[in-house]
């Protein structure tokens, strides 16, 4: 029954998400909070390592799979800030494409500790980043608490991924998925 869930949630937000969206091409010009709900699900890339961080949070301690949800939601907060403020994308696909690696590698290794939750962070500053560029500037009261209220049920989504499924099979379609995003994207 469990497993039903999980893979039905999966199922769903796998077919919200269009495939060769990865950032441009959206139409992210309305402030509005459901575009903020939309916009974690129009980029397989976002989508993908969030999951990807719910499923390792999945194997952690309860203060650190804690540390890791809430970290996750303000460094995606504080990236898309930095990227709304700056207007700077130089570099970010390139961080955002070996930030799925990683994850795929942490996944499958089952990763647990302070170096993967740090690695993870760090590399979800860039996600965030991407998004505030594509956030309407007026959006910070309403397009950010829908990107984020959506994000932590892409992390619930992926927690539950992590707890139903094999951290090898995980880690594998993860990595198959960064590829596959990496040469459509």
């Amino acid at each position: 029954m469990k497993t039903t869930y999980t893979l039905a949630i999966t199922a769903a937000l796998m077919l919200a998400s269009p495939m060769l969206l990865a950032h441009s091409g959206h139409d992210h010009s309305h402030s509005s909070f459901i575009s903020g709900l939309l916009h974690p699900l129009t980029g397989l890339d976002h989508l993908a390592m969030l999951l990807g961080i719910g499923a390792l949070g999945a194997w952690q301690s309860v203060k650190q799979c804690t540390q890791l949800y809430t970290g996750t939601l303000g460094i995606l907060f504080a990236g898309a800030m930095l990227g709304l403020l700056t207007g700077v994308g130089t570099g970010i696909e390139v961080m955002i494409v070996a930030s799925m690696f990683l994850i795929a590698v942490a996944l499958f290794f089952a990763a647990r500790g302070l170096l993967p939750m740090i690695a993870a962070l760090t590399l979800v500053m860039f996600h965030g980043w991407a998004h505030g560029l594509e956030m309407p500037a007026g959006g910070v009261f309403t397009f950010m608490p829908g990107m984020l209220i959506m994000a932590a049920l892409i992390l619930a989504a992926g927690y539950a991924l992590g707890k139903t499924f094999q951290p090898k099979w995980l880690g594998a379609g993860s990595g198959a998925a960064a590829l596959l995003i990496t040469l459509l994207g």
